[in-house]
């Protein structure tokens, strides 16, 4: 119990980077944003990267491989279009979004 070997140090430092992106990406506004892609101004949603089901299997292989693939994911959390899924999001009041709304409008 005495030696904390230099993985161990990495395993801590990629679960606190792990837990302090999921609660910054939680505790951001998720105030409405427009899409550029679908045109669509909604309040957005958070999207995860990755897959469940690998996640899963990597769990039941070894503890470190799960590990690290649920610190990814938990990091790879980003605001998503509810329409399309997209990530190419902008606030409502920037100048892109106030030209986009402009041009459908006439």
């Amino acid at each position: 119990m005495g030696d904390f070997s230099a993985i161990h140090w990495i395993i801590t430092a990629l679960v606190f980077y792990g837990l302090y992106r999921l609660v910054t990406i939680n505790s951001r506004g998720r105030a409405e944003k427009y899409c550029k892609t679908c045109g669509t101004t909604a309040e957005s949603e958070v999207g995860i990267k990755g897959s469940l089901l690998i996640e899963v299997i990597l769990w039941l292989c070894l503890i470190i491989p799960g590990l690290i693939y649920s610190i990814w994911r938990a990091g790879s959390r980003f605001q998503k279009c509810p329409a399309c899924g997209s990530a190419d999001l902008v606030p409502v009041d920037s100048p892109i979004a106030v030209a986009a709304r402009a041009a459908l409008n006439k």
